[in-house]
């Protein structure tokens, strides 16, 4: 029986990935977490019974609830004492943001399989974390569908026989708009993915295709590959979920329903395969490929700028998407506004060089202030 910790348990990936455990045998839940959903995490934590819970919002938790005996961590800090004191050896991070990266690493340290769908910690912390888990010799599984496509094309080959990474993309909510109106569009038009059920944060930034920049970024830290050795496509039917190109130009490319369930199920069966419920893909199939347009998607531009430019330039950028988003959405600012105000950010602070764990929390929280300013018209 392979114990599983899923933190963010009630987000979407987390409601999945029980779902997908509850259709395999041999798993058991271990330790679960939320930081908003009470209700959710009460309702999971009687139904499996699961050891160890972990509530991080501010709220008072209502302990009583709870039918049966467990070990329950409340607070802020709920997370990593959670990663420290349970039992498991699968540890699901699919927590948005950086609170779970303390807590991730003590689960690398345990020796547990990462199965990472949490974007922020290689983007904010990529060559740190990769540095760790290379010392302890983790293992890291991807579960964004992108870059569990990747890790299985990269079967076909060897790593010295690469020559490019593929990253596809749908193209958001916003592919289609023509490019004088994208201001004009309300906030919740971008709430519309043409292909996948995702929260409102990661839905707008496939519109802006900021999270693709992201992608890119884990990319290079997960494996190890250079900028300039990453590709990225339009391709809208979101069937095929990336490609990789080896020297002698055979182009492998790993497809499926647009369904995050089994991503997840391959993370935690890896090396096997099971049985999952997501529907073969029909066939035949019309497939297309476009190339990015930067123009229609600013965010994606400064996302590679940022990468390029190393150090905690990535962690900064992703800091300051977390304000800009939800102002979007608030219709504080326009479309438009965000890159522009992106690149405020990156401009204001110098962040080249090696940094530690403590550098990467100070400047997202440095990160997030300076952008609340510029969208305030403080700055």
């Amino acid at each position: 029986m392979k114990k599983v910790a899923v933190i963010g348990a009630t987000g979407s990936i987390g409601k999945q990935a029980i779902d997908v455990m509850s259709r395999l045998e041999g798993f058991s839940l271990s330790l679960i977490s939320s930081h908003h959903d009470i209700e959710g995490l009460l309702s999971l934590a009687n139904l499996y019974r699961v050891p160890v819970v972990c509530y991080t919002g501010s709220e008072i938790f209502p302990e009583e609830k709870l039918e049966y005996p467990c070990l329950l961590f409340t607070g802020s800090d709920a997370l990593t004492k959670g990663a420290e004191e349970a039992d498991y050896d699968i540890f699901l991070n699919s927590v948005v943001g950086i609170a779970a990266l303390k807590p991730t690493l003590i689960a690398m340290e345990k020796g547990a399989r990462i199965a990472l769908s949490n974007k922020e910690m290689l983007v904010s912390a990529g060559a740190y974390v990769m540095k760790r888990a290379k010392e302890l010799g983790s293992e890291i599984i991807p579960v964004d569908s992108e870059h569990s496509a990747i890790f299985q094309c990269l079967t076909a080959g060897r790593a010295a026989d690469l020559d490019a990474l593929i990253i596809t993309s749908s193209g958001g909510a916003f592919r289609d708009v023509p490019l004088d109106r994208l201001d004009q569009i309300d906030p919740n038009e971008a709430l519309s993915h043409p292909n996948w059920n995702m929260g409102k944060k990661i839905t707008v930034d496939c519109a802006t295709m900021m999270n693709k920049g992201f992608e890119v970024i884990e990319a290079m830290h997960l494996f190890a590959v250079p900028i300039d050795e990453i590709e990225t496509v339009l391709h809208r039917e979101s069937v095929v979920h990336s490609m990789v190109r080896f020297r002698d130009g055979s182009v492998i490319a790993q497809m499926a329903s647009p369904d995050m369930r089994l991503p997840i199920q391959y993370a935690l069966t890896y090396p096997n395969r099971a049985i999952c419920p997501v529907k073969p893909l029909p066939l035949p199939l019309n497939l297309s490929f476009e190339k990015v347009d930067e123009m229609r998607y600013p965010c994606f531009k400064v996302a590679l700028d940022a990468a390029t430019r190393g150090g905690l330039y990535p962690a900064a950028m992703m800091a300051a998407d977390s304000i800009l988003v939800p102002a979007y959405l608030q219709g504080r600012i326009k479309y438009s506004d965000i890159p522009a105000m992106l690149c405020r950010v990156l401009d204001h602070f110098s962040l080249k060089g090696a940094y530690d764990l403590s550098d990467v929390f100070y400047i997202n929280n440095e990160a997030e202030k300076y952008t609340r300013l510029v969208v305030d018209g403080e700055v």
